[in-house]
């Protein structure tokens, strides 16, 4: 889908624009002597929406479709689960086991490991776990980009499951999720063309990396994505546990092989058709990084591919409007736009502000501009603050996670990290926009049991 694909790059109209943004800001800063009341002047708006689209979404409750009642399973649709994997031979035997572990017929059920040709370790421990016949190795044709979703999109190809979900090397879901989930497909209208389960980070003790992680995915998956699906709004998916109808995935010509964060795109795209995405109250757990570079690497990649599906989806915004809706392509826009210029600016403002209090400068009288821009500044603070650890607090709520609370008073030094890595990020899209940034995974210790109480 060119028109939506990262591949195309900021358009001409989007360059001019991107060019008349900074002669404003120039010109801003020039009027105000200050770079950042400038940003305060031009982006406040912005983000004062993104960030109210995000706290509605978080406040708003899942609401619970009635599942379809247990069956022999001659009534189950067939099922394809995609596993892409590189360089992942440390992982290998476990997600063998964990999917020789899912409760699905196995007459029903086909799992294709998707591998790169340049690497022979993975297909090695695969083959030596052994496999069974219902598990097939498959490996992708060189040419193309080296991503994710490039794997993806040749597995889609050799799919034959009416359903079709994505996991990642590290991923243990519930063993009856895919049950769940086909039961909840038929319960639900042919427009609801993805369930979105609830990703858990189960090895938070290792690290204070993974705690945070830990805390951001609750806020995520238990609060805001779920929140989003309520309101029948788009949803900028999570990278793996996506199970889709394989009709309408073909439909949307699978996944965008240029974006490296595939998964964002594909949930934008859904709401361009019309469709829909719905929660499903399952848990999946996933391993955090526990290093600061292994961190670093994964926020970088996450960031520069919310920039491109920014890009992607602002290409023809009116185009994009018709299609979605202006409240949902709003809504759609503050899950990626927002993130990235939170994660670039929110410190800045944040710093900005706290600088002026400190020294008693924000609430002194020096004309309507300044009083206007510091007003602005520091709703966008208190927002911005209210945004971050609201939605953890609600997630961890509903996750049963309390314990991690008090861990959130660090949350402002992880949210340097990230303004940090999404500064890299922008580095990067600049210079090398396609690059796969691969996460390692198998350093930590997994705790199977870990959240698996379902909300």
């Amino acid at each position: 889908m060119p028109p939506v694909s990262a591949r195309e790059g900021p358009s001409l109209r989007q360059r001019v624009a991107f060019s008349v943004f900074g002669l404003a800001f120039g010109m801003a800063a020039a009027l105000t002597l200050s770079p950042v009341s400038a940003a305060a002047l031009i982006l406040s708006p912005f983000y004062l929406g993104f960030v109210l689209f995000a706290l509605g979404a978080a406040l708003e409750r899942p609401r619970p479709v009635p599942e379809s009642a247990a069956d022999d399973g001659s009534q189950l649709p067939s099922y394809t689960v995609l596993v892409p994997l590189y360089r992942e031979a440390r992982v290998a035997a476990q997600i063998v086991a964990t999917l020789s572990d899912l409760d699905y017929p196995r007459d029903r059920l086909q799992v294709l490991f998707l591998v790169e040709a340049d690497d022979a370790g993975t297909p090695a421990a695969l083959a030596a776990a052994p496999l069974p016949a219902w598990m097939t190795i498959l490996t992708a044709p060189e040419g193309g980009p080296r991503t994710k979703p490039n794997a993806l999109n040749h597995g889609l190809a050799a799919a034959r499951g009416d359903l079709v979900t994505v996991y990642d090397a590290e991923d243990m879901p519930e063993r009856d999720q895919l049950l769940r989930a086909a039961r909840l497909f038929r319960r639900l209208p042919e427009s609801t063309v993805c369930l979105q389960a609830r990703l858990v980070i189960d090895n938070a003790p290792d690290a204070w990396l993974a705690l945070m992680m830990a805390i951001e995915y609750a806020a995520l998956f238990d609060a805001t994505k779920c929140g989003f699906a309520a309101m029948a709004m788009p949803v900028a998916l999570g990278g793996t546990s996506n199970h889709f109808r394989r009709e309408a995935l073909v439909a949307l010509d699978g996944w965008d092989a240029w974006n490296v964060t595939e998964d964002a795109d594909l949930g934008l795209r859904i709401a361009r058709n019309g469709w829909l995405v719905a929660d499903l109250p399952s848990v999946t757990l996933e391993e955090a990084p526990i290093t600061l570079g292994a961190w670093f690497t994964q926020r970088r990649r996450w960031l520069k591919g919310f920039m491109q599906t920014l890009v992607s989806h602002s290409r023809e915004p009116r185009a994009a409007m018709r299609a979605m809706g202006a409240v949902n392509y709003a809504a759609g826009m503050a899950q990626v736009a927002g993130a990235v210029v939170g994660a670039l600016l929110f410190p800045v403002f944040t710093a900005h502000v706290a600088w002026h209090i400190a020294t008693g400068r924000l609430f002194e009288s020096a004309g309507w501009l300044a009083a206007l821009l510091n007003t602005a500044a520091l709703w966008v603070a208190i927002c911005g603050v209210i945004s971050a650890f609201l939605p953890a607090l609600i997630g961890m709520r509903r996750r049963g996670s309390w314990h991690l609370a008090p861990w959130l008073l660090t949350l402002p030094f992880y949210l340097l990290l990230i303004s940090a890595a999404a500064w890299a990020a922008l580095a990067d899209y600049l210079r090398e926009p396609f690059r796969w940034l691969k996460t390692e995974h198998g350093l930590g210790v997994r705790r199977p049991g870990a959240f698996r109480s379902r909300p």
